[in-house]
């Protein structure tokens, strides 16, 4: 069995590509002896303290491709970019396949079925391995190297660095760089990324930027990705003004600040109460000729929303339409939550209608909260009432749940806009799925009745009250008796009177007709 499950893995049915067909990138290693690793300097004087270490030796090409290694030093391919692509996507696959629980046997059972023959074999599976989330049998299969008889070579040690990276351990990671320059290895650009945004999204930036400077020493250009991962990286820390540097330094420096490198800095400015200096980089990135992305855009939202200027987010969505990007869910889920917190009823009334209108769904929670506020914005602009019931009806097509506070407000709304048979309607609905209201949002009904002269269903409501085990207020029963009372029905308001008694209830007066 185990040799079924094991040996088409390491070798599929179809062929491998030669490193010679791919033509990976590669970096020369300017520097055999480490040296020790300098403090954390000024972003942007740390590149340009890098742009003038690159020495003269060195060529790049414009797309930062291939340099010249010596014989004896094996070229290190882009990490997601390997000869035997597809066979490391096939045995991916075939890991997957494998319930979860049983994985880790899977180093037993290719030591049964004799190992690997190379390391290009070893690789392979070793980075199968990693893509498929499974970074503890990555670090069994590692170990168990001198088993098959074989010595990690600059892929091996590439593939460990990001094994390490996905576990959040970017320390571990580091040690494996170090390993890897002991044994004569060298990183290039993209693993030495992976690890910088390793240590930015821990938000260690002085051992990200002693990669950095490492980069230098060795001659490997980072790229625009690289910076982009320390500018996030500076931003989540606060360092808000030096990734500011950091991007213009980049962009004096000609080295080509993408709509990325310029929405990270945005963000950075929107988080901390600055979205007008964001939407001027905004402006920058697009006299530059860049498109901003759906991103890019959503950043600005949200940092309007949060200082309380949601209409300027409006006006931006506007503008995002015209510029041909369309807005996505959280474009509108941004700006709708922005404009309700700051009480902008109308404007999140037109943004949910163009959401449903796209096809976008609002979330349960922001619904109810649209609903309250159109009708307490509709107790002063009664044009908004009619609104009320199909922002209702939509969220029951949805089947979302309907809050008990939302119920009283509707139903407080509906008197208020003397719409008193909507309002029994919606009692009835509450009483239906489980809630009941308040005492405050009885007596408004009973009042709003009264008010009407419908003696008779203001009584149905008191009666509900009852049948619902809940014990009616001294205001419920003056009410009902002084209508009863208003109408010359005396007899009425005695037996509201008595019912009152028996509830243990001491009325302020007997009805009595004037």
């Amino acid at each position: 069995m185990p040799c079924v499950l094991v040996c088409p893995w390491l070798h599929p049915p179809f062929p491998t590509l030669s490193a010679q067909q791919i033509n990976p990138k590669a970096e020369l290693c300017l520097f055999s002896k480490k040296s020790s690793l300098p403090s954390t300097k000024s972003a942007s004087s740390l590149i340009r303290k890098y742009h003038n270490s690159i020495p003269k030796s060195v060529s790049f090409t414009a797309d930062n491709a291939v340099i010249s290694l010596p014989e004896e030093q094996e070229q290190t391919p882009d990490f997601d970019v390997k000869g035997s692509g597809l066979r490391v996507q096939h045995l991916a696959e075939r890991v997957r396949a494998i319930p979860h629980p049983e994985r880790l046997e899977l180093v037993n059972l290719i030591q049964k079925d004799g190992g690997f023959k190379t390391i290009d074999d070893f690789n392979d599976m070793l980075m199968a391995v990693v893509m498929t989330d499974e970074p503890e049998l990555a670090l069994k299969l590692f170990d168990e190297m001198p088993v098959y008889g074989l010595l990690p070579d600059c892929w091996t040690y590439s593939i460990m660095i990001r094994c390490h990276c996905k576990k959040n351990d970017p320390v571990e990671a580091r040690r494996v760089a170090d390993h890897m320059f002991d044994n004569g290895f060298r990183p290039n650009a993209v693993t030495l990324t992976i690890l910088i945004n390793s240590f930015c999204r821990r938000g260690r930036m002085q051992m990200a930027f002693q990669v950095v400077e490492m980069m230098g020493w060795i001659g490997c250009k980072p790229t625009v990705q690289t910076y982009n991962c320390l500018l996030k990286g500076l931003c989540y820390v606060g360092k808000v003004e030096e990734a500011y540097d950091m991007l213009m330094t980049m962009k004096n420096n000609g080295d080509d600040p993408d709509i990325y490198s310029y929405t990270t800095v945005m963000d950075g400015f929107c988080k901390v109460g600055r979205s007008d200096e964001a939407m001027e980089l905004f402006n920058e990135a697009v006299d530059m000729g860049m498109t901003p992305n759906q991103v890019t855009y959503n950043t600005l939202f949200d940092g309007y929303c949060k200082e309380g200027k949601p209409r300027k987010g409006i006006k931006l969505l506007k503008q995002m339409k015209e510029r041909g990007c369309k807005p996505d869910y959280i474009s509108y889920s941004t700006l709708l939550h922005g404009l309700l917190k700051w009480g902008k009823i109308i404007a999140a009334f037109w943004v949910y209608g163009e959401m449903v209108d796209v096809g976008f769904k609002v979330d349960e929670r922001m619904m109810n909260t649209l609903l309250r506020g159109m009708c307490r914005k509709s107790w002063t602009d009664r044009g908004l009432l009619r609104c009320i019931y199909p922002v209702l009806e939509k969220m029951k097509t949805w089947a979302y749940a309907i809050y008990p506070n939302t119920y009283c407000v509707i139903i407080h709304t509906f008197c208020v806009g003397n719409e008193i048979d909507m309002a029994l309607v919606i009692l009835h609905e509450m009483v239906e799925n489980g809630y009941f209201p308040r005492m405050i949002t009885i007596n408004r009904i009973i009042r709003a009745l009264c008010k009407q002269g419908k003696i008779n269903e203001a009584l149905s409501v008191l009666v509900l009250v009852y049948e619902m085990s809940r014990n009616p207020s001294k205001v419920s029963f003056n009410l009902l008796i002084d209508e009863f009372t208003r109408q010359g029905n005396l007899l009425g308001a005695y037996n509201v009177f008595g019912a009152a008694l028996k509830q243990g209830l001491i009325l302020q007066m007997k009805p009595s007709l004037v």
